[in-house]
Protein backbone atom coordinates (compact mmCIF):
# COMPACT_ATOMS: atom_id res chain seq x y z
CA UNK A 1 0.00 0.00 0.00
CA UNK A 2 0.95 3.15 -0.82
CA UNK A 3 1.82 6.52 1.38
CA UNK A 4 2.95 4.57 4.51
CA UNK A 5 5.79 1.95 5.28
CA UNK A 6 4.73 -1.76 6.66
CA UNK A 7 7.23 -3.83 8.73
CA UNK A 8 6.87 -7.25 8.32
CA UNK A 9 8.12 -9.48 10.91
CA UNK A 10 7.09 -12.35 9.56
CA UNK A 11 4.89 -14.90 11.35
CA UNK A 12 4.47 -18.02 13.40
CA UNK A 13 2.93 -21.48 13.17
CA UNK A 14 1.81 -23.23 16.11
CA UNK A 15 1.28 -27.75 14.34
CA UNK A 16 -0.54 -29.73 17.34
CA UNK A 17 -0.44 -32.96 16.55
CA UNK A 18 0.12 -36.22 18.95
CA UNK A 19 1.08 -38.69 16.04
CA UNK A 20 5.15 -38.02 15.94
CA UNK A 21 5.98 -39.56 12.12
CA UNK A 22 2.70 -36.94 10.68
CA UNK A 23 4.29 -33.95 12.69
CA UNK A 24 7.60 -34.46 11.32
CA UNK A 25 6.56 -34.80 8.14
CA UNK A 26 4.34 -31.71 7.74
CA UNK A 27 6.85 -29.61 9.93
CA UNK A 28 9.50 -30.98 7.29
CA UNK A 29 7.05 -30.13 4.49
CA UNK A 30 5.96 -26.27 5.92
CA UNK A 31 9.33 -25.73 6.63
CA UNK A 32 10.24 -25.82 2.25
CA UNK A 33 6.93 -24.12 1.65
CA UNK A 34 6.92 -20.98 3.66
CA UNK A 35 10.88 -20.78 4.72
CA UNK A 36 10.34 -17.53 6.32
CA UNK A 37 7.31 -19.16 8.46
CA UNK A 38 8.43 -19.58 12.27
CA UNK A 39 7.41 -23.00 13.05
CA UNK A 40 6.16 -24.31 16.81
CA UNK A 41 4.96 -27.88 17.65
CA UNK A 42 3.33 -29.20 20.23
CA UNK A 43 2.46 -33.25 20.76
CA UNK A 44 -0.98 -32.59 22.51
CA UNK A 45 -3.58 -30.05 23.06
CA UNK A 46 -2.33 -29.28 26.62
CA UNK A 47 1.39 -28.20 25.44
CA UNK A 48 -0.05 -26.83 22.62
CA UNK A 49 -2.18 -24.15 24.81
CA UNK A 50 1.13 -23.53 26.78
CA UNK A 51 2.83 -23.13 23.93
CA UNK A 52 0.19 -20.49 22.87
CA UNK A 53 0.22 -18.66 25.78
CA UNK A 54 4.08 -18.32 26.11
CA UNK A 55 4.75 -17.41 22.33
CA UNK A 56 1.55 -15.95 20.97
CA UNK A 57 1.16 -17.69 17.65
CA UNK A 58 -0.37 -15.60 14.66
CA UNK A 59 -1.58 -19.43 13.00
CA UNK A 60 -2.65 -22.41 14.23
CA UNK A 61 -2.80 -26.06 12.71
CA UNK A 62 -4.23 -28.73 14.81
CA UNK A 63 -5.74 -32.16 15.19
CA UNK A 64 -8.96 -32.82 16.54
CA UNK A 65 -8.38 -36.16 18.54
CA UNK A 66 -5.73 -36.11 20.97
CA UNK A 67 -4.55 -36.81 24.39
CA UNK A 68 -4.90 -34.47 27.19
CA UNK A 69 -6.72 -31.88 25.40
CA UNK A 70 -8.69 -32.39 21.90
CA UNK A 71 -7.60 -29.84 19.40
CA UNK A 72 -11.50 -28.55 19.32
CA UNK A 73 -11.28 -27.55 23.20
CA UNK A 74 -7.31 -26.10 22.66
CA UNK A 75 -9.11 -24.21 20.22
CA UNK A 76 -11.99 -22.72 21.90
CA UNK A 77 -9.78 -21.66 24.83
CA UNK A 78 -6.94 -19.68 22.35
CA UNK A 79 -10.06 -18.63 20.37
CA UNK A 80 -11.83 -16.67 23.52
CA UNK A 81 -8.02 -15.26 24.39
CA UNK A 82 -7.71 -14.03 21.11
CA UNK A 83 -11.07 -14.17 18.53
CA UNK A 84 -9.35 -13.54 15.17
CA UNK A 85 -6.95 -16.14 15.72
CA UNK A 86 -6.49 -18.48 12.43
CA UNK A 87 -7.37 -22.19 12.86
CA UNK A 88 -6.69 -24.89 10.11
CA UNK A 89 -8.25 -28.54 11.35
CA UNK A 90 -7.09 -31.60 10.00
CA UNK A 91 -9.43 -34.08 10.97
CA UNK A 92 -10.05 -37.77 9.57
CA UNK A 93 -13.37 -38.90 7.56
CA UNK A 94 -14.08 -40.89 11.40
CA UNK A 95 -14.09 -37.22 13.67
CA UNK A 96 -16.90 -35.60 11.71
CA UNK A 97 -18.76 -34.94 14.92
CA UNK A 98 -15.30 -33.14 15.75
CA UNK A 99 -15.49 -31.38 12.52
CA UNK A 100 -18.98 -29.89 13.03
CA UNK A 101 -18.61 -28.49 15.94
CA UNK A 102 -15.12 -27.04 15.03
CA UNK A 103 -16.90 -25.37 12.19
CA UNK A 104 -19.92 -23.96 14.59
CA UNK A 105 -16.56 -22.90 16.97
CA UNK A 106 -15.85 -20.51 13.66
CA UNK A 107 -13.22 -22.73 12.23
CA UNK A 108 -13.69 -22.18 8.14
CA UNK A 109 -10.60 -24.01 7.12
CA UNK A 110 -9.67 -27.74 7.59
CA UNK A 111 -8.10 -30.35 5.87
CA UNK A 112 -8.97 -34.09 5.56
CA UNK A 113 -6.41 -37.05 6.66
CA UNK A 114 -4.57 -38.52 5.19
CA UNK A 115 -3.21 -34.54 4.72
CA UNK A 116 -2.59 -33.46 1.39
CA UNK A 117 -0.22 -31.00 1.13
CA UNK A 118 -1.22 -29.13 -1.77
CA UNK A 119 -4.80 -28.52 0.48
CA UNK A 120 -3.07 -27.84 3.52
CA UNK A 121 -0.42 -25.17 1.98
CA UNK A 122 -3.47 -23.92 0.18
CA UNK A 123 -4.83 -23.19 3.46
CA UNK A 124 -1.94 -22.36 5.75
CA UNK A 125 -1.52 -19.20 2.59
CA UNK A 126 -5.56 -18.29 2.71
CA UNK A 127 -5.03 -18.31 6.14
CA UNK A 128 -1.49 -16.14 5.97
CA UNK A 129 -2.80 -13.59 3.14
CA UNK A 130 -5.74 -13.11 5.67
CA UNK A 131 -2.93 -11.98 8.51
CA UNK A 132 -1.12 -9.71 5.80
CA UNK A 133 -4.62 -7.50 5.14
CA UNK A 134 -5.26 -8.02 9.08
CA UNK A 135 -1.68 -6.50 9.43
CA UNK A 136 -1.80 -3.95 6.75
CA UNK A 137 -4.81 -2.91 8.03
CA UNK A 138 -3.72 -2.16 11.36
CA UNK A 139 -0.66 -0.30 9.93
CA UNK A 140 -2.73 2.13 8.06
CA UNK A 141 -4.98 2.59 10.97
CA UNK A 142 -2.06 3.08 12.77
CA UNK A 143 -0.78 5.34 10.11
CA UNK A 144 -4.14 7.49 10.09
CA UNK A 145 -3.84 8.13 13.73
CA UNK A 146 -0.38 9.86 12.86
CA UNK A 147 -1.51 11.72 10.55
CA UNK A 148 -4.72 12.91 12.23
CA UNK A 149 -1.80 13.90 15.47
CA UNK A 150 0.01 15.51 13.33
CA UNK A 151 -2.49 17.53 11.97
CA UNK A 152 -4.26 18.60 14.88
CA UNK A 153 -0.70 18.95 16.60
CA UNK A 154 0.64 21.29 13.45
CA UNK A 155 2.05 24.70 14.04
CA UNK A 156 0.51 25.57 11.11
CA UNK A 157 -2.78 26.40 10.20
CA UNK A 158 -4.41 23.36 8.12
CA UNK A 159 -7.72 23.37 6.01
CA UNK A 160 -9.15 20.77 3.88
CA UNK A 161 -11.81 21.50 1.49
CA UNK A 162 -13.80 19.75 -0.67
CA UNK A 163 -13.52 20.06 -5.00
CA UNK A 164 -16.08 22.79 -4.45
CA UNK A 165 -14.86 24.40 -1.40
CA UNK A 166 -16.65 23.37 0.84
CA UNK A 167 -14.67 23.19 4.45
CA UNK A 168 -14.59 19.61 5.63
CA UNK A 169 -11.80 20.02 8.38
CA UNK A 170 -9.93 22.37 9.80
CA UNK A 171 -6.91 22.26 12.72
CA UNK A 172 -6.62 24.01 16.18
CA UNK A 173 -3.96 26.52 14.64
CA UNK A 174 -6.68 27.73 12.41
CA UNK A 175 -8.56 28.50 15.28
CA UNK A 176 -5.56 30.09 17.00
CA UNK A 177 -4.82 32.27 13.84
CA UNK A 178 -8.35 33.45 13.29
CA UNK A 179 -10.41 33.02 16.45
CA UNK A 180 -13.10 30.83 14.43
CA UNK A 181 -14.14 27.70 16.14
CA UNK A 182 -14.21 24.90 13.57
CA UNK A 183 -18.06 24.47 14.07
CA UNK A 184 -18.12 28.07 12.88
CA UNK A 185 -16.81 27.00 9.26
CA UNK A 186 -17.21 23.66 8.80
CA UNK A 187 -19.82 23.21 5.90
CA UNK A 188 -19.36 26.91 4.92
CA UNK A 189 -17.44 27.87 1.18
CA UNK A 190 -13.75 28.25 1.71
CA UNK A 191 -14.02 30.51 -1.32
CA UNK A 192 -16.37 33.00 -0.17
CA UNK A 193 -14.44 32.70 3.68
CA UNK A 194 -10.76 34.12 1.61
CA UNK A 195 -12.01 35.89 -0.96
CA UNK A 196 -9.77 35.13 -4.60
CA UNK A 197 -12.49 32.98 -6.08
CA UNK A 198 -10.36 33.07 -9.29
CA UNK A 199 -7.29 31.79 -7.32
CA UNK A 200 -9.34 29.21 -5.89
CA UNK A 201 -10.81 27.89 -9.06
CA UNK A 202 -7.01 27.94 -10.62
CA UNK A 203 -5.88 25.52 -7.38
CA UNK A 204 -9.09 23.72 -8.87
CA UNK A 205 -7.86 23.61 -11.93
CA UNK A 206 -4.32 21.51 -10.95
CA UNK A 207 -2.42 24.65 -10.03
CA UNK A 208 -0.20 25.43 -7.18
CA UNK A 209 -0.46 28.81 -5.31
CA UNK A 210 2.07 30.28 -2.70
CA UNK A 211 1.82 33.71 -1.58
CA UNK A 212 0.68 35.82 1.48
CA UNK A 213 -2.87 36.82 2.68
CA UNK A 214 -4.07 40.05 5.02
CA UNK A 215 -7.04 38.49 6.89
CA UNK A 216 -8.95 39.91 9.70
CA UNK A 217 -9.75 37.59 13.00
CA UNK A 218 -13.33 36.62 14.49
CA UNK A 219 -12.53 39.83 16.94
CA UNK A 220 -11.78 42.31 14.30
CA UNK A 221 -8.22 42.16 14.31
CA UNK A 222 -6.16 42.33 10.64
CA UNK A 223 -3.34 39.77 10.34
CA UNK A 224 -0.67 38.28 7.45
CA UNK A 225 -0.79 34.65 6.75
CA UNK A 226 1.93 32.65 4.38
CA UNK A 227 -0.40 30.42 2.78
CA UNK A 228 0.28 27.66 0.17
CA UNK A 229 -2.69 26.01 -1.58
CA UNK A 230 -2.82 22.65 -3.37
CA UNK A 231 -4.98 20.19 -4.57
CA UNK A 232 -5.13 17.11 -3.49
CA UNK A 233 -5.84 13.48 -6.38
CA UNK A 234 -7.24 10.12 -5.18
CA UNK A 235 -5.66 6.79 -6.96
CA UNK A 236 -7.83 7.21 -10.12
CA UNK A 237 -6.48 10.78 -10.65
CA UNK A 238 -9.44 12.80 -9.54
CA UNK A 239 -9.65 16.16 -7.72
CA UNK A 240 -10.56 14.59 -4.53
CA UNK A 241 -9.63 17.74 -2.03
CA UNK A 242 -8.04 21.62 -1.94
CA UNK A 243 -5.60 22.13 1.14
CA UNK A 244 -4.69 25.31 2.59
CA UNK A 245 -1.52 25.65 4.93
CA UNK A 246 -1.56 28.84 6.76
CA UNK A 247 1.58 30.63 8.95
CA UNK A 248 0.75 33.72 10.63
CA UNK A 249 3.69 36.37 9.45
CA UNK A 250 1.87 39.76 11.04
CA UNK A 251 5.11 40.34 13.11
CA UNK A 252 7.32 40.15 10.00
CA UNK A 253 5.07 42.17 7.67
CA UNK A 254 4.71 44.30 10.32
CA UNK A 255 8.82 44.58 10.54
CA UNK A 256 9.25 45.08 7.11
CA UNK A 257 6.83 48.21 7.09
CA UNK A 258 8.47 49.50 9.61
CA UNK A 259 11.95 49.14 7.88
CA UNK A 260 10.40 50.72 5.04
CA UNK A 261 9.23 53.72 6.67
CA UNK A 262 13.03 54.12 8.76
CA UNK A 263 14.09 54.04 5.19
CA UNK A 264 11.87 56.41 3.70
CA UNK A 265 13.26 58.72 6.54
CA UNK A 266 16.95 58.01 6.28
CA UNK A 267 16.50 59.14 2.66
CA UNK A 268 14.98 61.98 3.55
CA UNK A 269 17.37 62.80 5.77
CA UNK A 270 20.03 61.99 3.78
CA UNK A 271 18.80 63.95 0.83
CA UNK A 272 18.69 66.92 3.97
CA UNK A 273 22.24 66.40 5.01
CA UNK A 274 23.11 66.97 1.18
CA UNK A 275 21.40 70.36 1.30
CA UNK A 276 22.78 70.97 4.14
CA UNK A 277 26.02 70.08 2.75
CA UNK A 278 25.66 72.10 0.06
CA UNK A 279 24.58 75.37 2.26
CA UNK A 280 27.66 74.62 4.41
CA UNK A 281 29.85 74.79 1.18
CA UNK A 282 28.07 77.66 0.23
CA UNK A 283 29.33 79.15 3.75
CA UNK A 284 32.53 78.11 3.81
CA UNK A 285 33.15 79.77 0.00
CA UNK A 286 31.40 82.77 1.45
CA UNK A 287 33.33 82.63 4.66
CA UNK A 288 36.90 82.15 3.00
CA UNK A 289 35.90 85.15 -0.07
CA UNK A 290 33.30 87.55 1.44
CA UNK A 291 34.42 87.89 5.22
CA UNK A 292 38.23 87.17 4.98
CA UNK A 293 38.07 89.93 2.11
CA UNK A 294 36.73 92.89 4.62
CA UNK A 295 39.32 91.49 7.19
CA UNK A 296 42.65 91.57 4.38
CA UNK A 297 41.24 95.28 4.03
CA UNK A 298 40.97 96.04 7.89
CA UNK A 299 44.31 94.29 7.78
CA UNK A 300 45.93 96.53 5.07
CA UNK A 301 44.32 100.06 6.24
CA UNK A 302 45.72 99.43 9.51
CA UNK A 303 49.25 98.85 7.80
CA UNK A 304 49.04 101.84 5.77
CA UNK A 305 47.79 104.38 8.94
CA UNK A 306 50.99 103.16 11.17
CA UNK A 307 52.90 103.82 7.73
CA UNK A 308 51.82 107.30 6.48
CA UNK A 309 50.58 108.94 10.26
CA UNK A 310 52.14 106.93 12.63
CA UNK A 311 54.67 110.04 13.63
CA UNK A 312 51.74 111.95 14.26
CA UNK A 313 49.48 109.75 16.50
CA UNK A 314 50.15 109.03 20.10
CA UNK A 315 51.18 105.93 21.68
CA UNK A 316 47.71 105.00 22.84
CA UNK A 317 46.19 105.84 19.74
CA UNK A 318 49.06 103.44 18.02
CA UNK A 319 48.84 100.55 20.62
CA UNK A 320 44.43 100.86 19.27
CA UNK A 321 45.49 100.54 16.18
CA UNK A 322 47.69 97.14 16.91
CA UNK A 323 45.13 95.50 18.55
CA UNK A 324 42.80 96.20 15.67
CA UNK A 325 45.68 95.07 13.32
CA UNK A 326 46.77 91.86 15.74
CA UNK A 327 42.91 90.42 16.12
CA UNK A 328 42.39 90.93 12.14
CA UNK A 329 44.87 88.50 11.99
CA UNK A 330 43.87 86.45 14.77
CA UNK A 331 40.37 86.19 13.30
CA UNK A 332 41.84 85.28 9.47
CA UNK A 333 43.53 82.28 11.60
CA UNK A 334 40.33 81.57 13.42
CA UNK A 335 38.39 81.26 9.91
CA UNK A 336 41.50 79.29 8.38
CA UNK A 337 41.06 76.94 11.04
CA UNK A 338 37.34 76.58 10.70
CA UNK A 339 37.63 75.87 6.76
CA UNK A 340 39.94 73.31 7.67
CA UNK A 341 37.85 71.73 10.16
CA UNK A 342 34.75 72.00 7.60
CA UNK A 343 37.27 70.13 4.53
CA UNK A 344 38.20 67.35 6.78
CA UNK A 345 34.18 66.62 6.98
CA UNK A 346 34.12 67.12 3.59
CA UNK A 347 36.89 65.78 1.72
CA UNK A 348 37.24 62.66 0.12
CA UNK A 349 39.60 59.76 1.32
CA UNK A 350 42.04 58.16 -0.27
CA UNK A 351 43.21 54.93 1.37
CA UNK A 352 46.88 53.67 1.34
CA UNK A 353 49.72 51.88 4.08
CA UNK A 354 50.91 55.02 5.58
CA UNK A 355 54.45 54.91 6.99
CA UNK A 356 53.41 56.48 10.49
CA UNK A 357 56.61 56.42 12.07
CA UNK A 358 58.25 58.57 8.84
CA UNK A 359 55.35 60.88 9.14
CA UNK A 360 55.47 61.23 12.81
CA UNK A 361 59.62 62.26 12.38
CA UNK A 362 58.81 64.60 9.36
CA UNK A 363 55.65 66.36 11.78
CA UNK A 364 58.32 66.71 14.69
CA UNK A 365 61.25 68.21 12.63
CA UNK A 366 58.92 70.90 11.40
CA UNK A 367 57.65 71.30 15.41
CA UNK A 368 61.44 71.87 16.01
CA UNK A 369 62.07 74.19 12.80
CA UNK A 370 59.06 76.27 14.55
CA UNK A 371 60.38 76.60 17.88
CA UNK A 372 63.61 76.57 17.65
CA UNK A 373 64.82 78.26 21.13
CA UNK A 374 62.39 75.34 22.55
CA UNK A 375 64.01 72.19 23.85
CA UNK A 376 61.85 68.96 23.53
CA UNK A 377 62.62 65.10 23.75
CA UNK A 378 60.88 63.20 21.01
CA UNK A 379 60.67 59.15 20.96
CA UNK A 380 59.16 57.68 18.17
CA UNK A 381 58.63 54.24 18.09
CA UNK A 382 60.22 52.65 14.44
CA UNK A 383 58.16 50.26 12.17
CA UNK A 384 54.72 52.07 12.71
CA UNK A 385 52.56 51.46 9.93
CA UNK A 386 48.56 51.64 9.07
CA UNK A 387 45.88 51.78 6.27
CA UNK A 388 44.59 55.40 5.85
CA UNK A 389 44.83 58.77 3.61
CA UNK A 390 48.51 59.74 4.41
CA UNK A 391 46.80 63.50 4.05
CA UNK A 392 44.73 63.18 6.79
CA UNK A 393 46.40 61.44 9.25
CA UNK A 394 49.50 64.19 8.90
CA UNK A 395 46.51 66.11 10.67
CA UNK A 396 46.16 63.86 13.13
CA UNK A 397 49.54 63.85 14.27
CA UNK A 398 50.32 67.55 13.63
CA UNK A 399 47.37 68.27 16.06
CA UNK A 400 47.98 65.79 18.53
CA UNK A 401 52.23 66.77 18.70
CA UNK A 402 51.78 70.45 18.83
CA UNK A 403 49.00 70.05 21.28
CA UNK A 404 51.74 67.72 23.48
CA UNK A 405 54.29 70.40 22.72
CA UNK A 406 52.29 73.36 23.74
CA UNK A 407 50.18 71.82 26.95
CA UNK A 408 54.52 70.65 28.04
CA UNK A 409 56.01 74.68 27.14
CA UNK A 410 56.10 75.15 30.95
CA UNK A 411 58.37 72.25 32.09
CA UNK A 412 62.34 72.39 30.90
CA UNK A 413 62.82 68.67 30.68
CA UNK A 414 59.37 68.48 28.08
CA UNK A 415 59.21 64.55 26.35
CA UNK A 416 56.66 63.77 23.91
CA UNK A 417 56.26 59.93 22.88
CA UNK A 418 54.85 58.44 19.90
CA UNK A 419 54.00 55.08 20.14
CA UNK A 420 51.65 51.80 19.84
CA UNK A 421 51.13 49.08 22.25
CA UNK A 422 48.59 45.93 21.59
CA UNK A 423 45.41 45.87 23.21
CA UNK A 424 43.72 42.25 23.65
CA UNK A 425 44.64 42.09 19.91
CA UNK A 426 43.78 45.38 18.66
CA UNK A 427 46.65 47.72 17.51
CA UNK A 428 46.38 51.42 19.47
CA UNK A 429 48.69 53.90 18.69
CA UNK A 430 49.18 57.31 21.28
CA UNK A 431 51.26 60.19 21.88
CA UNK A 432 51.99 61.15 25.00
CA UNK A 433 53.19 64.31 26.94
CA UNK A 434 54.77 64.71 30.24
CA UNK A 435 53.27 68.43 30.13
CA UNK A 436 49.72 70.40 31.87
CA UNK A 437 47.75 67.52 31.62
CA UNK A 438 43.77 67.51 32.68
CA UNK A 439 41.00 66.88 34.98
CA UNK A 440 39.25 63.30 33.73
CA UNK A 441 36.25 64.52 34.84
CA UNK A 442 36.45 66.96 32.38
CA UNK A 443 37.55 64.37 29.40
CA UNK A 444 34.17 64.40 27.74
CA UNK A 445 34.44 68.20 26.64
CA UNK A 446 38.05 67.33 24.91
CA UNK A 447 36.91 66.46 21.42
CA UNK A 448 34.05 69.23 21.11
CA UNK A 449 34.14 72.50 18.86
CA UNK A 450 35.69 75.67 21.53
CA UNK A 451 35.63 73.29 24.61
CA UNK A 452 38.85 74.57 26.03
CA UNK A 453 40.12 73.08 29.29
CA UNK A 454 42.47 75.76 30.05
CA UNK A 455 41.87 79.28 29.75
CA UNK A 456 43.49 81.55 26.61
CA UNK A 457 45.72 83.50 29.42
CA UNK A 458 47.53 80.02 29.92
CA UNK A 459 47.55 78.50 26.43
CA UNK A 460 46.23 79.86 23.21
CA UNK A 461 44.38 77.99 21.04
CA UNK A 462 40.77 78.16 19.44
CA UNK A 463 39.43 74.38 21.02
CA UNK A 464 39.19 72.82 17.09
CA UNK A 465 42.74 70.64 16.91
CA UNK A 466 41.25 67.87 18.67
CA UNK A 467 37.59 67.80 17.76
CA UNK A 468 39.45 67.78 14.05
CA UNK A 469 41.46 64.85 15.08
CA UNK A 470 38.08 62.79 16.29
CA UNK A 471 36.84 63.90 12.96
CA UNK A 472 39.32 62.40 10.62
CA UNK A 473 39.69 58.97 13.30
CA UNK A 474 36.06 58.35 13.07
CA UNK A 475 36.11 59.05 9.42
CA UNK A 476 38.88 56.18 9.41
CA UNK A 477 36.20 53.70 11.27
CA UNK A 478 38.63 54.09 14.34
CA UNK A 479 37.85 55.28 18.19
CA UNK A 480 40.02 57.98 20.16
CA UNK A 481 39.98 58.57 23.93
CA UNK A 482 42.19 60.44 26.05
CA UNK A 483 43.67 59.44 29.81
CA UNK A 484 45.15 62.46 31.47
CA UNK A 485 46.09 63.84 35.39
CA UNK A 486 46.75 67.72 36.23
CA UNK A 487 50.54 68.52 36.34
CA UNK A 488 51.29 64.89 35.06
CA UNK A 489 50.28 65.32 31.65
CA UNK A 490 48.13 63.39 28.98
CA UNK A 491 48.25 60.85 26.27
CA UNK A 492 45.89 60.31 23.57
CA UNK A 493 45.52 56.98 21.98
CA UNK A 494 43.79 56.14 18.94
CA UNK A 495 43.43 53.07 16.58
CA UNK A 496 43.19 52.92 12.82
CA UNK A 497 41.52 49.37 12.04
CA UNK A 498 42.29 48.28 8.20
CA UNK A 499 39.18 48.21 5.72
CA UNK A 500 38.86 43.89 6.81
CA UNK A 501 38.48 44.42 10.49
CA UNK A 502 37.29 48.79 10.83
CA UNK A 503 33.62 47.65 10.96
CA UNK A 504 34.28 45.06 14.11
CA UNK A 505 36.55 47.08 16.31
CA UNK A 506 34.08 48.13 18.76
CA UNK A 507 35.17 44.66 21.20
CA UNK A 508 36.97 47.34 23.23
CA UNK A 509 34.70 49.94 23.54
CA UNK A 510 33.55 49.45 26.93
CA UNK A 511 36.92 49.87 28.33
CA UNK A 512 37.00 53.35 26.56
CA UNK A 513 33.84 54.22 28.21
CA UNK A 514 34.86 52.64 31.53
CA UNK A 515 38.19 55.64 30.82
CA UNK A 516 35.79 57.67 30.35
CA UNK A 517 33.97 57.08 33.84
Amino acid sequence: MGGFAIEDPGFTLLYVEDEQVTRETVLSLLQRRFPKLALLSAANGAEGMALFREQAPDLVVTDIKMPSMSGIDMAREMMEQKPSLPVIVTSAHSDMNYLIESIELGISRYVLKPIDSSKLFAAVESALATLTQERELLAHQAFVRRLSRALEQSASSIVIANPQGVIDYVNPRFTTLTGYEAGEVLGKNLKSLKGKTELWDRVAAGEEWHGEFEGVKKNGEVFYESTSLSPVYDETGALSDLVAVQEEITERVLSERRIEALNRNLAARAEELELANRDLEGFSYTVSHDLRTPLTNINGYCQVILELYGATLDEQCKDFIKIIFDETVNMNQLIKTLLEFSRVSRSEMTRSEVDLSQLTSLVCASQQLSEPQRRVTFSIAPGMTAIGDPDLLKVVLQNLISNACKYSANREDAAVEVASLDESGELVYFVRDNGAGFDMAQADKLFSPFQRLHTEREFKGFGIGLATVQRIIQRHGGRIWAEGEVGLGACFYFTLPDENTRHGADHCSARQEERKK
